[in-house]
């Protein structure tokens, strides 16, 4: 069985001290040229690697972040970690991701599977120097279990108050401008597409639509879904059309964008009925972004997911100053126009949001990215 490379092997070859191997690995800058040539040549001709893991020991925590996702495969969670990472690096940081795999095994009665505890122990044991929890529930009884192992702790995309920074989205302000686009193409009423509120970003983005409908006047019509699948808005969308008959034009607005493209596939069936100027069909969790393939672009939300993850990175940095404040920072959204629904003014969706918009929607009330 072959032998590892060691430092000693190392040191030994290049003709130095440990020391001076150490230092090579950690303080190269305080090594002539020349040695620090001899210690490279010995590294690559050992094929040594260090023991992150032996060293972290000594330190009591290591150089990396760890960062829990629910699911990569949101688009969200993606721009959150390619944020993060970015930033880590920037501070030579290594960031370690786990995708927690979190399914609504059921949303009526709701059951959930995940291992976001299961992550929070495993990076607490490897003495994370910080932890970015991007959480579905609330997170107080997980963090503190491991708050004598690792104190910077940054939540994402939950808020939930307690003794650690945090970085949301705008989930109601996305209800908000999904309502008040809708209504600035000349829609009056809207079928929601959503299950029950499961999750806080449902619950938010359901109560920033209804908030915006009272304000302008518009309709809101929840219908409840199984799921937040394709097949399911196909389904509620033929429901719609065949048994509510709503009277022209109308909107269907879709909690997830499967849900929207799910009613969009179905509606192609009806010849007599035209996206957008009949049916306005939009989505609002940003998943999908169109291409070459789509027989027409999708309207949906632009998700600040990689601003989040810079902001995350910085504030689990700060944790660690002894006269830091926990912050709690709210990033907005903004409209991504598709084909789905006309295309508004700005100046039209501006009054058809109000006289006066909150602070983090001025000047962000419209921002159209075509595809």
């Amino acid at each position: 069985m072959s032998v590892l490379p060691t430092m000693q092997g190392v040191a030994e070859v290049a003709g130095v001290s440990m020391g001076t191997v150490s230092n090579y690995l950690n303080r190269p800058d305080v090594l002539a040229e020349g040695t620090r040539a001899r210690v490279h040549d010995a590294i690559e001709q050992l094929g040594y690697i260090r023991n992150s893991s032996a060293r972290g020991l000594r330190r009591q925590q290591t150089d990396g972040i760890g960062l829990i996702v629910p699911d990569i495969l949101g688009r969200l969670f993606v721009g959150i970690a390619r944020g993060a990472q970015i930033a880590a690096r920037q501070q030579e940081l290594r960031l370690v991701m786990a995708n927690a795999v979190y399914v609504f095994e059921s949303f009526s009665p709701q059951i959930t599977s995940d291992q976001q505890d299961d992550y929070l122990d495993y990076f607490a044991e490897a003495r994370m120097s910080g932890i970015l929890y991007a959480a579905m529930s609330d997170p107080t009884e997980g963090i503190a279990r491991i708050r004598s192992h690792v104190r910077p702790i940054v939540v994402i995309n939950y808020d939930q108050p307690g003794d650690w920074c945090s970085v949301l989205m705008d989930n109601q302000q996305a209800g908000r401008l999904a309502g008040s686009h809708l209504a600035a193409g000349g829609f009056r009423r809207i079928f929601y597409l959503s299950p029950a509120d499961v999750a806080q970003p449902i619950a938010d983005r359901r109560r920033g639509l209804h908030d915006i409908a009272v304000d302008l006047g518009i309709e809101i019509t929840d219908v409840p879904t199984h799921d937040l699948t394709s097949h399911e808005g196909y389904r509620i969308a033929r429901l719609i059309v065949d048994e509510l008959r709503p009277e022209k034009p109308f909107a269907i607005l879709g909690i997830t964008d499967d849900l929207a493209l799910g009613a969009m596939q179905f509606l192609r069936t009806r010849p007599e009925l035209y996206i957008p100027e009949d049916v306005a069909v939009m989505g609002l969790d940003g998943n999908h972004d169109g291409g070459a393939h789509d027989w027409m672009t999708l309207t949906s939300i632009e998700l600040p997911g990689h601003a989040m993850g810079e902001q995350a990175v910085r504030l689990v940095l700060d944790e660690s100053r002894p006269d830091h404040r926990h912050e709690r920072r709210i990033l907005p959204v903004s409209i991504r126009q598709g084909e789905s629904t006309p295309c508004p003014s700005p100046s039209r969706l501006t009054h058809a949001a109000g006289d006066s918009p909150s602070a983090a929607e001025q000047g962000l009330l419209w921002r159209a990215v075509h595809a």
